[in-house]
This record gives structure tokens, sequence and C-alpha cells, in this order.
């Protein structure tokens, strides 16, 4: 009876956990000692092959034993992982503040390919990136800490929504061409607090004393709404064609606004920057300038 009992159990822990509605299971004790589901064999990775399904939720936190271990590894294209308001995070950070120290380990890692998305949960003291996906991704509501890369990273045509970077060694959230960056908070970052490569929207975010920039971006984005304080070099730095409206750019440690070319700027309350308020673009009207370079109502 106990031989018929200890089978029952193998073959329990050898098949991917379920749900009901579909979606597989990952935890830490699959992830170490089983295999969490077709396709996946013991110790981290977790790799994702799709050959079960396309989505997946944590039902634990996963606790990373060093730097340059990657947690999640995917490899099939329309997967969705929800981290279920669980933990990704180094191990020996699990209860202790850290710093972001460079390594090659990856939260999440899906750099090549298409239409990953990731949700709802945090991710600690990876060696790299936080979370490294390919193009048309989808990442909203995780907090993202201690880094050693950038806290977000994503390809082509993607989202990040809604998520909060928070002294990561890298940009707060990297994007390229063509990319939504909305509602997110960058704070403490050792770069960029928002980096979007050319045709991107920057809205609603919030981006404060990072390293570098609090958003930049290439030419021909929308930066929007944002509040964009204290940063290490200017607040906003867009290239030619962007179009620069109704943020608050207030104290930061070069120029208010940097602008390129025809990157054009309105409706901004730029106040308190070191080197001054704004420096180029086109100014275009019903912005609010003040500063050791200009004291006035009026923009340059």
């Amino acid at each position: 009876m106990r031989a018929v009992q200890l089978t029952l159990v193998l073959v329990a822990l050898a098949n991917p956990a379920l749900a009901t509605d579909g979606v597989l299971e990952i935890n830490q004790t699959c992830a170490v000692q089983t295999g969490c589901f077709a396709g996946d064999t013991p110790g981290f990775p977790v790799t994702i092959t799709g050959a079960t399904g396309r989505s997946y939720r944590l039902t634990s936190d996963l606790l990373i034993p060093d730097r340059n271990t990657t947690a999640i590894s995917v490899t099939r294209r329309d997967t969705s992982i929800d981290l279920n308001g669980f933990e990704i995070v180094l191990s020996l950070c699990q209860s202790l503040s850290c710093l972001p120290i460079a390594g090659t380990g990856v939260a999440v890692l899906a750099e090549d390919v298409l239409g990953v998305s990731v949700r709802n949960g945090s991710i600690t003291a990876m060696g790299s990136d936080g979370v490294r996906l390919g193009n048309q991704a989808r990442v909203s509501d995780l907090r993202l800490r201690w880094n050693g890369g950038d806290g977000i990273r994503v390809g082509f045509g993607s989202s990040v929504l809604e998520s909060n970077a928070y002294q990561n060694g890298g940009a707060g959230f990297s994007t390229s061409l063509g990319s939504t960056v909305s509602g997110n908070t960058a704070f403490e970052n050792t770069s960029d607090g928002i980096l979007v490569d050319a045709g991107s929207t920057v809205s609603g975010n919030t981006a404060s004393l990072n390293g570098g920039f609090g958003v930049q971006a290439v030419g021909g984005s929308t930066i929007s709404l944002n509040t964009v304080y204290a940063n290490g070099l200017s607040g906003i730095s867009a290239s030619s064609g962007s179009n620069v409206r109704g943020n608050t750019v207030f104290a930061n440690e070069s120029f208010g606004i940097v602008l390129f070319g025809t990157a054009s700027y309105r409706e901004n309350t730029v106040v308190g920057n070191t080197s001054g308020p704004v420096n180029g673009g086109v100014n275009r009207g019903d912005n609010y300038c003040s500063g050791p370079a200009v004291v006035s109502a009026f923009c340059p």
C-alpha cells in the first residue's frame, strides 16, 4: 500500500499543476524539485516552451540563488504570466534591503519572443534586467527594485503600464520603437527614469530623482502630462518631431526640457531647473517657465 501511495505522489509531482481555468502553476517546489510542466526540468530557469499551454500563474514566491540565475525563460509567443501578487527575488534580499549589483540573471526573459505579457507582482535584485521581453510585449502592475540592469526592457510596439521601478542599476523603463509607457513611477534609478525609442507615447508618468534624464525620447514621440522632478540630468529630452505637452518639470539638475530640431513644446510648467527652463525646440505657447536663467512667465 505504501508503495502505491508513493507512486501516486511521484506521478502527481511530475504532472503540471493545472487550475480549473486552464492556467498552469509555477512555484518554488516544482521549479527546484520536479519541473513545473512538460518541457521544463528541475532547477532554474523555469522554461516555458508552450507545450502545455499559454497561460501561467505563480502560486508562491520564487527564490533565486544568485544574481546570474534567470527565474523564468519563455520561448513560446503569446504567453501570459501572472505573478499573482508574488515576488521573484534574490533569496538573500527576501527580507533585507539590497543594492543593485550587476549579473546576468533576469526574472522573466523572452527577449526574441513576440507577444509575451507579465503582470501583477514584484521583482527584486536580479543581476540584469527585471523583465526583458521582445516585440509586442505588455507589462503591467509590477514593482521592480534593486535589479542590476533596467527595471523593464521591452521591444517594438510594446506597452508598459502602471508599474513602479525603484533603485534599479540601469533605467527604470526602456522601450523600443512605437511603444506606450503610461501611468508608471520611476524613482532613484541609476540611469534614466524612462527611455523610449522613436514614435512612442509617454503619458501620465512620474519620474523623480533618477541619475540620468527623467524622460528621454527619440524623434516623433509624444510626451504628455508627466511629472518630472529632481533628476540628475535634464527633466525631459526629446528629438526632432516630438511633441512635449502639459508636463510639470521641476528642480532637475540641468535644463528642464532639452529639445532637438523640430521638437515642440506647449502648456508645460518648467520651474527651478538648474541650467534654465528650455533649451532648443519650437515654442507653441502657453508654457510657464522660471529659473536661474529665465525668470518670466514666458519660455524662450
